[in-house]
């Protein structure tokens, strides 16, 4: 409406103008001509004054025209600045329009959103009512059953204990008896007891006396073997000693032996020497080069030489 506006009022203009111009030309007088047989006799001063006063007349219209025109400028200049100025107005305008036309879809979509929102939030509500009602219903018949169950265990417990009072009455009366039944073996038991003990301590009496007079002829028996073969365990080592040039005949020496039972020699080494490295060397070069040395075929003795201490002196 207001470019309208605008368009209407610089057509007036324009139609003011022209009228203006119209009438501007119809005031100016033409002259009639001046016969030219008549200008011979005219005075040149009017000619003069008559041209000053058309050239005035028209200077003055050219000017007035000048002046009609650039009011006519300023006035169109003014016209076009308010047209842009509205023009610029309507263009805020339009773009404010269209930002609160985004503004109204953004705040329809927000709104939109909002109510989608609200709705699935009013279905969550609805179905967790509906679950937390299905729960409740569910708790009471668990409940329920609860309060069967406890009362069938209530049943059952009073019926056990009733049972286990009978079991524990019968218990009772089977322990008694049983006990009476114990004392009475036990009594029979003490009675055979003590005179087994007593057949016991006879026979143990009797079997020490033999045993002490068997470990008297085998301790006899024995030490004649273990003095036999510590005998030839001895001399087997002197006849593989190997006399060194040092050695002299009042040299001597205690030698410890540990053996296996095959008679190999596990170790060897001189106790109470007379100090003569040589010697002594010499002396255990002896037992190990004797091995396996001589042990008595009854392996019950082997225990006595397991380990053994022999004195060794060199031959005269």
């Amino acid at each position: 409406p207001v470019a309208f506006i605008v368009a209407i009022l610089l057509h007036v203009l324009v139609g003011l103008a022209f009228v203006s111009n119209i009438q501007l030309t119809s005031d100016v007088k033409i002259e009639k001509p001046v016969d030219v047989v008549q200008a011979v006799a005219v005075n040149e001063a009017q000619v003069l004054q008559e041209l000053d006063r058309l050239k005035a007349l028209e200077d003055k219209k050219h000017q007035s025209e000048a002046d009609r025109l650039k009011k006519l400028e300023n006035e169109a200049d003014k016209v076009r600045q308010q047209r842009e100025k509205e023009q610029k107005r309507l263009k805020e305008l339009e773009a404010k329009r269209k930002q609160q036309e985004i503004e109204k879809q953004k705040l329809d979509k927000q709104r939109q959103e909002a109510d989608k929102q609200r709705k699935v939030a009013e279905e969550k509500r609805q179905e967790a009512e509906k679950q937390q009602k299905l729960a409740e219903k569910k708790r009471l018949e668990a409940d329920k059953q609860r309060k069967l169950a406890e009362q069938k265990r209530a049943d059952s417990e009073k019926q056990a204990k009733a049972a286990e009072a009978k079991r524990q009455q019968e218990l009772a009366a089977q322990r008694k008896a049983e006990a009476e039944q114990k004392a009475r073996e036990e009594k029979l038991r003490a009675l055979e007891e003590q005179e087994r003990r007593e057949q016991e301590l006879l026979r143990q009496q009797q079997v020490a006396e033999e045993q002490k007079r068997l470990a008297s002829s085998r301790d006899e028996k024995a030490q004649k073997i273990i003095s036999r073969y510590t005998g030839l365990i001895k001399r087997q080592v002197e006849n593989n000693w190997r006399q060194p040039a040092t050695a002299t005949s009042d040299m001597a020496c205690e030698v410890f032996v540990r053996m296996m039972p095959t008679g190999a020699v596990i170790e060897v080494k001189i106790i109470n020497s007379t100090g003569d490295k040589i010697f002594n060397r010499s002396v255990e070069d002896a037992v190990r080069a004797a091995a396996p040395l001589p042990l008595p075929s009854d392996k019950s003795l082997f225990s006595q030489f397991r380990e053994i201490t022999f004195k060794f002196q060199p031959k005269n």
